[in-house]
């Protein structure tokens, strides 16, 4: 992990893709951050690439992620006049690797989830998400002086335990500590695709900042979540060499 400038404060974008309900929905739960070098020149990358789906007939109304460009066919809130309506292969290869050519590192966690332990799915999700998503951070909040970490907002956790912010941070505290490091300036931002309108007009530069970054990590999921359930590589592939750092759990 190599930064330029030590001092400068790096941004990492998280997202997940699957659920931990064990025995409904995916078979997998994949968590994965990008961490670009420059966090304007990606925020540039997804914004032309929101520019261009909207110039093409995307309808403004629909969020712009992967399972909806993905599902552009079968969506019948997408007109017809969308130019990729029929062909959603063309602007998913275009982002991944627009993605793909941003300086930068991707880091991802893929459980595995019928072999995760019975005693461990006896823990609340909202706890397996702070945990497992701890797995991946751990890394780069141990290694950079000051993280701004945006991550997708949830309304999971429902439970009596430390929530996902404290659970970090004091995670954090006790590793660096160890380490003889000194204490980590972080900043932790939640959004999700409407955040800007909760905020002033001074303030949404910022918060679009941090949701066109979160909408790239939503692709990087995409694209890894589409190698483990459908045994496809091809996304994958598109982004792989941005991959630093993986782990396959269970």
């Amino acid at each position: 992990m190599l930064e330029s400038d030590p001092h400068a404060v790096r941004h990492i974008f998280m997202d997940e893709s699957g659920d931990l309900g064990f025995g409904v929905g995916s078979d997998y739960f994949v968590l994965a951050f990008i961490s670009p070098e420059s966090g304007k020149v990606l925020n540039k990358k997804v914004k032309n690439f929101n520019a261009h789906l909207i110039n093409r007939g995307w309808n403004p109304a629909v969020e712009i992620k992967a399972t909806n460009v993905w599902y552009s066919p079968k969506h019948m809130d997408q007109p017809a006049a969308y130019t990729y309506k029929n062909n959603p292969r063309v602007p998913m290869a275009h982002i991944l690797r627009g993605i793909a050519a941003v300086d930068g590192y991707i880091e991802w966690v893929v459980v595995k989830l019928s072999t995760v332990d019975d005693w461990l799915k006896t823990a609340p999700s909202g706890i397996l998400y702070n945990y497992f998503s701890w797995l991946l951070l751990r890394g780069p909040l141990c290694y950079f002086p000051a993280v701004e970490l945006f991550v997708d907002r949830r309304s999971r956790e429902h439970h009596n335990l430390l929530k996902f912010d404290g659970y970090v941070e004091s995670k954090v505290g006790i590793d660096r500590a160890e380490k003889k490091k000194a204490p980590l300036n972080l900043t932790i931002h939640h959004y999700h695709s409407g955040s800007a309108r909760e905020f002033t007009a001074e303030q949404r530069a910022g918060v679009e900042f941090g949701i066109r970054g979160l909408e790239a990590a939503d692709f990087v999921c995409w694209a890894i979540k589409r190698k483990f359930e459908n045994g496809e590589d091809e996304w994958y592939s598109l982004i792989e060499k941005r991959v630093r750092w993986k782990q396959l759990l269970y």
